[in-house]
């Protein structure tokens, strides 16, 4: 059988929201079990963590939002922004909102957040993984039409490509996948010196980030009518990552 005329309609789009919580949740636990691990201070965590949550589930719906703007607009306005039983939770929108809800808290503490945020890296990439594989699976993300043997087929109302599309999900599952491991085994060599981990494993996951959009085929907002929404976010953050980089650097020396 050619590969391309495979067919996937085994999920609905909502299933996609699933995944999303399946990812977090995995991702949150062996964060705290590798917290604990270090010695980190767990109350503080324990105490705080329904705070980043919120955060992080207020910051994925809106990103979900503003990334879909039809979901305003064709559905209850801005209250559609309280319907998350559409399954629709943006991953690094959500990822954004808990890091920064965190560090926030951090800074009032006088704590270094980044120690913190460098424990996490690894299993941010494990919730990548999840809904790498949650997109695939349900077609909530897709790529453009494909003639080559790898493409996929969907028969599902929420893909309307009807003809074979590049696998964009399973790109980035194997790219987010040689991630996980590189972080894996650089999180304890590079911990003498906190950042460095999360600001360098940043910048190369929105890098690459940035050209997976390209094969993107699922709506969103488009810009100077080539750059996805996506694209404009990831150079953000490649930018202020760059920028806290330097700024560590020159505080050191």
């Amino acid at each position: 059988m050619n590969f391309s005329q495979l067919s996937f309609d085994w999920f609905s789009f909502e299933i996609y929201g699933l995944f999303v919580t399946l990812a977090f949740t995995i991702s949150a636990w062996r964060y705290y079990k590798a917290l604990q691990k270090k010695q980190f201070p767990i109350h503080f965590f324990i105490h705080h963590f329904w705070k980043w949550m919120l955060g992080g589930v207020v910051a994925g719906r809106l990103f979900a939002l503003l990334f879909d703007w039809n979901t305003i607009v064709e559905r209850s306005g801005i209250y559609s922004f309280f319907a998350f039983w559409d399954g629709d939770i943006h991953f690094i929108g959500a990822l954004t909102g808990f890091i920064l809800t965190m560090i926030w808290d951090m800074r009032k503490q006088s704590m270094d957040s980044w120690r913190w945020i460098d424990i996490g890296i690894p299993f941010i990439f494990m919730g990548m993984l999840i809904t790498d594989l949650g997109g695939f699976l349900t077609g909530a993300v897709y790529g453009k039409e494909t003639s080559m043997l790898w493409g996929i087929q969907y028969e599902n109302v929420s893909v309307d490509i009807l003809t074979p599309v590049h696998p964009v999900t399973i790109y980035a599952f194997i790219i987010h996948l040689w991630l996980y491991f590189w972080a894996q085994k650089r999180k304890d060599i590079w911990s003498n010196v906190p950042g460095r981990l999360a600001i360098r494993m940043g910048l190369l996951f929105f890098s690459v980030e940035f050209f997976l959009q390209f094969f993107r085929g699922d709506p969103t907002l488009i810009f100077f009518d080539s750059l996805r929404i996506d694209q404009l976010l990831s150079l953000l953050f490649v930018i202020l990552l760059f920028w806290w980089g330097r700024k560590r650097s020159l505080a050191k020396t």
